[in-house]
């Protein structure tokens, strides 16, 4: 688990990234000195600084005493709060560089991803925002030491005021559509984005790549959560896995995989809370309050969701081989049955199970990961049409893409997380960092013409993005963006080393 330890972190990056873009809006605005948050500032350029979600990950194991340790614990605000606190007191770097954006007079806007779901309760994010504004007020006073000590309160306030949430999606003025985009992931969607709670009060109902990640992905050694080729293997990819990590070893996979997959699935099945009316039309009406988006398109927007995995057993169960393991032992008995009447059937017999076995795969293919990729990225463009937006980002694939069409931009700015090719974290598998830079000439007027797209951070300037910058990804069209400007911008980090 190398790539969750300190040298293997993106902080100093994103900080850097965070650093530049706070000079490159200041040379936007003509190179006038910017206003703190104590000034107004008519005229100036404001960012808005959009952190769309599983930034922080809270599935990850804890560590206690420098060792990583799993768990599956409630996730509620008792234990969620703790795990926050640590996530920030391990990334000083992380947290400073947003205390500075929020210094110079811009809005840091957290929006809630799958791995970050916590960031809809009220206690979670008031540690993100007091630690936040700490950060701002630390800066202000470093820049301003005769600042006057009575206005403290009123500029605390004033600040805070610029460290926003979003437990489903952010809308800005100049109409773009951020969103995380695990709605459109049955593995990873709640039934209600703004309440996503389960049977016991305040405690969030756990999705099956939530139960996945703590049960199965972080308990199984050589897996690697931010690098999907890791862990979304074949059966034969799985088999040349432990024949080259643990034939020798003395240990296995199978007691893990075995455990993890029937608590999966027995969690489903027992947290299951079916869908009432009564609180879906509560958690639209929150978004719509949440957000400023009319409650019209915001019930178009949430009836693109797919169905939460706990609806879809069937689909889970073949996720987990659950179903291969099932054909297996009902093969195994059948042969048994098949011997004791037929004593002579012996060849026959035990050909039955792998025949049922290869029978199943041949006439129930099993989706690809990239499918259900695919999947979300359509979803974009009907998300554009609910809200009558002009630009949609999602991320939660892991892949950057950015192209216009129509006059409306579609992106996904992949992850700043600590994926690598290989477990000694030599080969990243991206080259740049990845982020979506847009920008209106006049961000309040409904009819600002919005530009630029997917850029890249890499060799310490932003760039536009190239084909070149990540590996190909089979049957998919690289496009890459024109004219990069600023104004909602995404880096997709997961800020957790501990938690």
């Amino acid at each position: 688990m190398r790539y969750r330890q300190a040298p293997y972190s993106p902080d100093g990056e994103i900080a850097a990234m965070l650093d530049a873009l706070r000079g490159e809006v200041l040379q936007g605005a003509g190179g006038a000195r910017r206003p703190d948050a104590r000034g107004s500032g008519a005229g100036r350029d404001e960012l808005t600084l959009v952190l769309n979600g599983d930034i922080f990950d809270l599935d990850a194991p804890r560590v206690i005493e420098n060792e990583s340790v799993v768990h599956d614990l409630p996730r509620d605000a008792a234990h969620a709060v703790p795990a926050m606190e640590a996530i920030l007191r391990d990334h000083p770097v992380f947290v400073a560089a947003l205390g500075r954006v929020v210094a110079d007079g811009h809005t840091v806007v957290f929006v809630a991803g799958n791995h970050d779901i916590q960031l809809t309760l009220p206690e979670v994010r008031e540690v993100v925002k007091r630690r936040v504004v700490d950060a701002a007020l630390d800066e202000l006073a470093a820049r301003d030491s005769a600042a006057p000590a009575g206005a403290a309160g009123a500029l605390r306030e004033a600040l805070a005021a610029r460290v926003v949430f979003r437990a489903w999606f952010h809308r800005t003025r100049d109409g773009v559509i951020v969103e995380h985009g695990n709605q459109y992931d049955s593995y990873c969607s709640y039934r209600y984005p703004m309440a996503p709670f389960g049977k016991n009060p305040g405690e969030i109902q756990p999705t099956m790549g939530s139960l996945v990640s703590r049960l199965l992905v972080s308990r199984m050694g050589y897996f690697n959560p931010h690098v999907d080729s890791s862990y979304m293997l074949t059966g034969f990819g799985y088999l040349a896995h432990w024949a080259r990590y643990y034939l020798l070893s003395g240990r296995s996979l199978v007691l893990a995989f075995a455990v993890g997959a029937l608590r999966t699935m027995v969690e489903l099945v027992r947290r299951r809370e079916p869908w009432r009316r009564a609180l879906r039309r509560a958690d639209r009406i929150a978004a719509a309050r949440e957000t400023g988006a009319p409650l019209d398109a915001v019930a178009r927007h949430a009836r693109l969701f797919a169905r939460p995995a706990e609806d879809c057993l069937g689909r889970v169960a073949r996720e987990l081989w659950l179903d291969r393991l099932g054909l297996v032992l009902l093969g195994v008995l059948a042969t048994l049955v098949c011997l004791w009447w037929m004593p002579a059937g012996l060849a026959p017999a035990a050909l039955l199970a792998p025949t049922l076995l290869v029978a199943y795969e041949c006439t129930v293919p099993k989706p690809p990961l990239d499918a259900v990729w695919q999947g979300v990225n359509r979803a974009a463009r009907r998300v554009a049409r609910a809200h009558g937006a002009k630009a949609v980002v999602f991320g939660h694939t892991h892949n950057p893409e950015g192209s216009w069409e129509g006059g409306v931009f579609f992106g996904n700015t992949g992850s700043w997380s600590a994926a690598f090719e290989d477990i000694e974290c030599t080969r990243p598998v991206f080259e740049a960092r990845p982020l979506v830079w847009l920008r209106s000439e006049d961000g309040a007027a409904d009819d600002a013409p919005l530009d630029g797209g997917l850029v890249m951070w890499k060799d310490a300037r932003f760039q536009p993005w190239r084909a070149d910058a990540r590996p190909p990804v089979p049957g998919k069209a690289e496009t890459t963006a024109k004219r990069p400007r600023p104004a909602a911008l995404r880096p997709q980090a997961t800020a957790a080393l501990r938690s």
